[in-house]
């Protein structure tokens, strides 16, 4: 059962090119995907693919320009400040998205006070345990935990209020590896206690251990969506493959000597691939097909 839909959205933002000319540019382009109960949808991209725009829409930090997204049915546009009760986040940096002169049980309790909950000691211990920590840290302030403890804070705030959605900019990005994998283990048992998480990522390896399926964004276009094993081990799209192939290397001594380049799509052209594709053709210009392959989405003209 999709949770989460984002049906043909589109993101424009305006930048200027002259005193009175101004251009639009389109972070996000005709973008439609499900996120079902109880799964992890990762998004993957290089930046500047619009991860970030997309987590921002379904937080409603922005509106989309076109198209609409709904929650259990509802467009999002439709909920008052309950919304944040069924939808939260993590953000990237958990030092600058914490209160310094917060404590930790401030910080957990503050979600609970704006939406009028009355057992908020129970629900901060709860939050704080599954997040993977003690008692002892309640009254802790940011200065006084590690990048990790921070960031198991940071998803205990999420969490405080049982949401039904967790959306996840790079929510290990800031982390030494070492901490990574405990900070996705934690993603998983949500995952079991019925949230879904939107995870928003650049790394492969991230999806690899933790997604369900994966969506893959280029210059704002979703070019490929389906199960995790399907994606990663079977890539159809010329830009997944691509990506997958350049795979930052774990060891020099497995390090390739290809590496991504940098194009900048013709604005003529619909597949924003097209400049560093092998299978270009002269349609990829006007037209960008979508086709269905064994479940999965994959919108290329190849196929």
């Amino acid at each position: 059962m999709s949770l989460l839909t984002v049906q043909q959205v589109s993101k424009a933002y305006k930048f200027h090119i002259g005193v009175f000319k101004s251009r639009k540019f389109f972070a996000l382009k005709s973008v439609s995907l499900q996120v079902r109960a109880g799964e992890i949808l990762a998004l993957v991209g290089e930046s500047g693919s619009g991860k970030t725009t997309l987590g921002k829409l379904v937080l409603r930090l922005e509106k989309p320009t076109e198209g609409k997204i709904f929650f259990d049915g509802v467009e999002v546009s439709n909920f008052g400040k309950e919304y944040t009760r069924y939808v939260s986040a993590v953000f990237q940096d958990p030092a600058s998205s914490l209160n310094p002169r917060m404590s930790v049980r401030e910080i957990l309790e503050e979600p609970l006070m704006v939406h009028g909950y009355k057992d908020r000691e129970r629900r901060i211990l709860n939050a704080l345990v599954d997040a993977g920590l003690g008692e002892e840290y309640l009254f802790r302030k940011p200065y006084q935990l590690s990048g990790g403890q921070k960031q198991r804070v940071a998803i205990a705030r999420a969490t405080v209020l049982e949401p039904k959605l967790l959306v996840a900019d790079e929510p290990t990005a800031s982390l030494d590896a070492s901490l990574r994998k405990g900070i996705l283990e934690l993603f998983s048992k949500l995952r079991l206690k019925g949230i879904s998480v939107l995870l928003i990522t650049h790394d492969i390896r991230t999806v690899d251990y933790i997604a369900d399926r994966v969506a893959v964004l280029y210059r704002g276009r979703l070019l490929e969506l389906g199960t995790k094993e399907q994606v990663l081990k079977t890539p159809l799209h010329p830009y997944t493959k691509y990506l997958i192939q350049n795979i930052p290397a774990e060891h020099p001594s497995q390090r390739r000597t290809t590496q991504i380049v940098e194009a900048q799509a013709n604005a003529e052209e619909v597949c924003p691939f097209y400049p560093l594709c092998e299978h270009k053709m002269d349609e990829c210009k006007v037209e960008l097909k979508e086709a269905f392959i064994d479940g999965r989405l994959v919108c290329c003209n190849i196929y």
